[in-house]
C-alpha cells in the first residue's frame, strides 16, 4: 500500500502543467550579480537580503531558492507566513522583521530564527518563554515608526539583565531618508545609533551584528562602524538613488531580474472615433486594431497608468489605451500581432521603454510599490 507521502508526490507528478497566461520571469545571474556587486561595496561587511512582500513581489519561493547560493548570514522575512516558506525552502538563519502575536513566536524554530525585538512587551513575552532566544534590538534613530525609543531602552535592557537566556546577537535601525540627496539626515541617525549602541555595550552585551543600511545605505556610508547591511530593493536590481545623488552611479551597475509577460487574447478592428474601454477616455483618429491583454490593475498594474504606458511585442512598441480595467487592458497594435502572441508588460532592459521606472513614474507612485502590488498568483519562473 502506497504511504500518504507517496500519493502526494504522484500526484504532483502527474497534475496537469497549465502554461499561464501571465508570467513573471526571474533572472537568477542578475540577483546573484546584485547580491555579490552590494556585497563587494561594503566589504568585509556581510548582506542580510530583505525578502519581505513576497521578496518584493519576484516571488519568495524562488528568490530564496536562488539565494542559496550566496553566503548570506540571513534571510530576512516580515511575518510568520514568509517565515515558513524560507524555512521550507532554506537551511538558511533567519531574521524576522516584523512583530507577529504572542502566542504565534511558540512557533518558530528558536534554534534557526532570530527575532527583532523594538518594545518591552515583545521581550517580556519572549523571556516568559524561559528559553535560549536570539535578538536584534531594534533602536529608533529617526524613523519615529519601529524601533525603541531612546527613553525606553533603559527598561529594555533592565528586563534583559534579569533574563540571561535572550542573546543580544546584532543591534539595528532603519534609515529614513538615505534616498535623498543630502547626507545630513543620515549622520545624524548614525551618530543616535553609535549613542543608543554604547549603551547597550555598557550594559554587558556583545551583539556581532550593527546595521542601519538599506540599499541607499549601502551605497552612500562611508562608515566601517557597520558589520552588516539589509539590502532590498537593490537585490532585484533598481536603482533608489535619483540622477542628482553622486552615489547615483553606483547603481548603474544592478541588474534588474523581473520580466513580465502575457498574451494576446483578443483582437478587434475599430472605425475611427471609436473608443475604447470604459468611459471611452481613448479615442482612435483612425482605424485601429486594439489587442486584449489579460493583465488589469489586479494583476498589477494602476488606473492611473492608463494611456501612458507602452508595451512590447517582439522588436515594436504598442500603447497601452483606454482605462486599465481589473483584470484586462487593451493596446493598440498592428496587423503583425496575432492572437495568442506574447506581450511584453514589463522588461528587465533598462534602456527600453517599458521598465518597472516608466511603468512607477507614468501610475504616479514608486517602484516598490510597483513590485508590492503584484499578484501572488501569477507564476513565478526562473530563468
Amino acid at each position: 500500500m502506497l504511504s500518504e507521502n507517496m500519493l502526494r508526490l504522484l500526484r504532483k507528478l502527474f497534475r496537469p502543467r497549465l502554461r499561464p497566461m501571465n508570467v513573471i520571469t526571474i533572472n537568477k545571474k542578475h540577483i546573484l550579480h546584485n547580491y555579490d556587486y552590494l556585497n563587494s561595496l561594503q566589504e568585509p561587511a556581510v548582506m542580510f537580503p530583505v525578502l519581505k512582500s513576497n521578496a518584493y513581489g519576484h516571488g519568495l519561493e524562488q528568490v530564496v531558492r536562488i539565494l542559496n547560493k550566496t553566503d548570506a548570514e540571513y534571510l530576512v522575512v516580515d511575518s510568520y507566513p514568509e517565515y515558513v516558506i524560507a524555512k521550507k525552502y532554506s537551511s538558511k538563519p533567519i531574521l524576522l522583521l516584523g512583530e507577529t502575536l504572542d502566542e504565534n513566536y511558540k512557533y518558530f524554530d528558536l534554534k534557526r530564527t532570530t527575532f527583532c525585538v523594538y518594545n518591552v512587551s515583545t521581550l517580556e513575552y519572549l523571556t516568559d518563554r524561559g528559553k535560549e532566544i536570539n535578538i536584534h534590538i531594534f533602536i529608533n534613530t529617526g524613523m519615529n515608526r519601529e524601533g525603541l525609543d531612546e527613553s525606553q531602552l533603559q527598561d529594555f535592557l533592565d528586563l534583559l539583565e534579569k533574563n540571561p537566556q535572550v542573546h543580544v546577537t546584532g543591534v539595528m535601525s532603519h534609515l529614513h531618508s538615505a534616498d535623498e540627496v543630502y547626507y545630513d539626515q543620515m549622520d545624524t541617525q548614525i551618530q543616535q545609533f553609535k549613542k543608543m549602541y554604547m549603551e547597550i555595550i555598557n550594559h554587558g552585551h556583545t551583539p556581532l551584528r550593527r546595521h542601519i543600511g538599506n540599499t541607499a545605505g549601502i551605497m552612500k556610508i562611508t562608515d566601517d562602524f557597520f558589520n552588516a547591511y539589509r539590502p532590498g530593493i537593490g537585490l532585484f536590481g533598481y536603482n533608489p538613488l535619483n540622477s542628482d545623488d553622486k552615489a547615483y552611479v553606483l547603481g548603474k551597475k544592478l541588474k534588474p531580474a523581473m520580466t513580465i509577460t502575457s498574451r494576446v487574447v483578443g483582437l478587434h478592428d475599430i472605425a475611427p472615433g471609436e473608443g475604447v474601454s470604459y468611459n471611452h477616455t481613448r479615442k482612435t483618429g483612425e482605424s485601429s486594431r486594439i489587442a486584449v491583454i489579460p493583465f488589469g490593475y489586479a494583476e498589477g498594474l494602476f488606473r492611473s497608468a492608463s494611456n501612458r504606458i507602452v508595451f512590447k511585442s517582439g522588436r515594436k512598441y504598442f500603447r497601452q489605451v483606454g482605462n486599465i480595467c481589473m483584470n484586462i487592458c487593451m493596446c493598440q497594435v498592428d496587423d503583425g500581432v496575432s492572437l495568442g502572441e506574447e506581450i511584453e508588460i514589463v522588461t528587465a532592459d533598462v534602456n527600453a521603454k517599458n521598465t518597472m521606472y516608466v511603468l512607477a513614474q507614468e501610475s504616479g507612485t514608486i517602484i516598490y510599490e510597483c513590485l508590492a502590488r503584484l499578484d501572488k498568483g501569477i507564476r513565478r519562473e526562473i530563468e
